[in-house]
């Protein structure tokens, strides 16, 4: 039986063709079951694309697994596989199709199906190579007038945009190509993030490993680490040994899965691993012994597997409750796809939440992921905290990613506005609040170019603005007695921005703008259009910035800063208080505030009432 939401992408997509999209692109998280999504897309679509279905993947692994799923959920369909001596009948439903082979550019064996109905493409993130590229050409399946269906399914759909190396006719005169220049519209998405949370994948619990190896001379090669110096940075006796006896003291005798700069790394970390007494191997992409090796670590006789660029993609193993990224890295996909290998649910848990409420007996409940940290001077390293919008020098200390990042998340709430990306572990978020500088300017230059109102960007590059309530509520203290509506533009994967509103009884979206310009645009409008009495209070550059601060506002701020210390003065105007912007006052001996800078003050330092 398949997942609720996996039912959902698949009724997304035949909505979708039959409003007009041809080209989707599904954004779906390591260990979700994608492939077993894509496998009941031919039933599906059956009654408007009876015919032929091709699927295109990129290795080994990716391509059996899909004819194994694919088998199994259409038993009454002829499958086969075209990959180097493998050639597939021409009467097949479904070709399996490996890219390198199908895409070259001297290739005619795609010419030999006919036509295709249906394309899928595995690991989408590829889609804009040209063996990728030449396959679509040949089948079609980008032409405008196409009645054909294209689908991508990918984990991390963010890639670097390529110039184009050939002529493609069906596509706009551009010269980059990018995914957007493929796919037509994301029709699904389901992150990490909330697949955890509602029971699919397997908590993450962080652990930081800081070395000494310096990064800052690692030369960049097609937007990462050099390969052959990155291994001879972090190739030494002593960051191995730290490794091992990071995860000695940490996640001793779990199934776990190591990645590794190179081959030579991948055989050193190994056999430091074996000088403990530990069952560990090291494997690589030719290596003879590679399925063997694969085998062994879901039966339990290996304990680490150590590789280098094998596992990072296609490899399913349950098992697996550690991952040890001891290979630095600036993608964030590939970085994504290396913690989505231990992610993956117990073989029959169904829901995790489910099954811990039922008292399942169960082997796994979680994933722990060692971050090896090295010092970077020039360039952004990507970590396991900095993918989810936190400081990269976040240290979890062992806690659960989404306990953090549901912390961190209940302060925004109180602090809507505040920059945390200086945040640098959950204790010291009441020191990092109350020495923050109220009144320091809170917006981006895209905000002041394109919106009058108070939006603020969150540390993940989106923008929240916070409508006022329409009243107070003094009564209840309940952080659902309010109704807490925010709009959000946030930045999809298709370089697009979405337009959403969130409040405590719904979360909907309201549009999707080819710029950020056109968001803020419409957003500000959907203000003015039903909030209209709200407004003023949201304008930026209202005349009631510059005037003297209320009675009632500067109240309502000394209740709010309580005993914390506050530079301004709070004083009820009176002889010794006159409020005037800019004078001190005789009864504190503070500076007068304006009515802009006790709203913006209010704004950052409001806490739920």
């Amino acid at each position: 039986m398949l997942r609720d939401y996996q039912n959902d992408c698949l009724d997304s997509i035949l909505k979708n063709y039959v409003d007009g999209v041809r080209q989707m692109l599904v954004v779906m998280s390591t260990g979700l079951g994608k492939t077993v999504c894509f496998a009941n897309l031919p039933a599906k679509m059956r009654h408007l694309l009876p015919g032929k279905v091709l699927v295109l993947a990129a290795r080994l692994e990716l391509i059996d697994q899909a004819i194994e799923k694919i088998r199994h959920w259409n038993p009454e369909l002829k499958v086969g596989k075209e990959m180097a001596e493998h050639r597939a009948d021409v009467d097949c439903d479904v070709v399996v199709g490996c890219v390198p082979t199908l895409g070259r550019t001297d290739s005619e064996r795609i010419k030999r199906f006919g036509e295709f109905d249906i394309v899928i493409c595995d690991e989408a993130a590829h889609a804009i190579a040209s063996t990728y590229m030449r396959v679509f050409e040949a089948t079609g399946v980008l032409k405008p007038d196409t009645r054909k269906l294209l689908v991508g399914w990918t984990a991390t759909p963010k890639r670097a945009n390529l110039k184009k190396t050939q002529q493609v006719t069906t596509l706009d005169a551009e010269d980059i190509l990018s995914l957007k220049s493929v796919f037509q519209k994301i029709v699904y998405s389901y992150g990490t993030k909330k697949a955890i949370k509602t029971g699919w994948l397997v908590p993450i619990l962080g652990y930081r490993l800081k070395t000494e190896t310096d990064l800052s001379e690692v030369k960049t090669s097609a937007g990462d680490y050099a390969q052959d110096q990155l291994s001879e940075a972090v190739n030494t006796n002593l960051r191995n040994a730290q490794i091992v006896k990071t995860w000695m003291e940490c996640a001793e005798g779990r199934s776990t899965v190591v990645f590794a700069a190179d081959i030579k790394h991948s055989q050193d970390l190994a056999t430091e691993f074996a000088k403990y007494g530990i069952r560990s191997a090291s494997v690589w992409g030719d290596d003879s012994l590679r399925a063997e090796k694969l085998t062994k670590l879901k039966s339990g006789e290996l304990t680490v597997l150590v590789n280098c660029n094998v596992l990072v993609e296609g490899f399913d193993a349950w098992q697996v409750s550690c991952i040890i990224l001891a290979r630095p890295t600036k993608s964030s996909s590939m970085f994504t796809q290396m913690i989505g290998r231990g992610l993956r649910l117990q073989d029959g848990t169904g829901n995790l939440l489910e099954a811990t409420k039922s008292g399942m007996a169960l082997q796994k409940f979680d994933c722990k992921v060692i971050d090896v940290v090295d010092a970077s001077r020039k360039c952004s390293l990507v970590t396991l905290p900095s993918l989810l919008g936190l400081n990269p020098d976040f240290d979890l200390h062992g806690e659960s990613v989404t306990k953090a990042i549901e912390e961190v998340e209940k302060v925004q709430e109180k602090y809507p506005d505040i920059d945390f990306s200086n945040l640098l572990d959950l204790s010291g978020v009441k020191a990092y609040v109350e020495s923050l500088d109220l009144f320091a300017e809170p917006y981006t230059q895209e905000v002041k170019e394109f919106s009058e109102l108070t939006w603020m960007q969150t540390a993940d590059g989106a923008y929240v603005l916070a409508i006022p309530e329409k009243r107070e509520v003094k009564e209840a203290k309940q952080f659902w007695a309010f109704q807490h509506e925010k709009l959000h533009i946030t930045p999809n994967e298709l370089d697009e921005y979405v337009l959403s509103i969130t409040t405590v009884e719904d979360d909907r979206q309201l549009g999707i703008f080819n710029s950020i310009a056109e968001a803020f645009k419409t957003a500000d409008e959907v203000v003015k259009r039903c909030r209209p009495d709200r407004v003023k209070l949201l304008q930026r550059t209202a005349g009631w910035h510059s005037g003297t601060a209320s009675d009632a506002s500067k109240k309502y701020l000394k209740k709010l800063v309580g005993k914390k210390p506050f530079i301004y003065c709070v004083c009820k105007v009176g002889a010794k208080c006159s409020g005037v912007a800019g004078t001190i006052c005789q009864t504190c001996n503070k500076q007068q505030l304006t009515a802009g800078q006790a709203a913006l003050a209010i704004n950052k330092f409001k806490i739920k009432s």
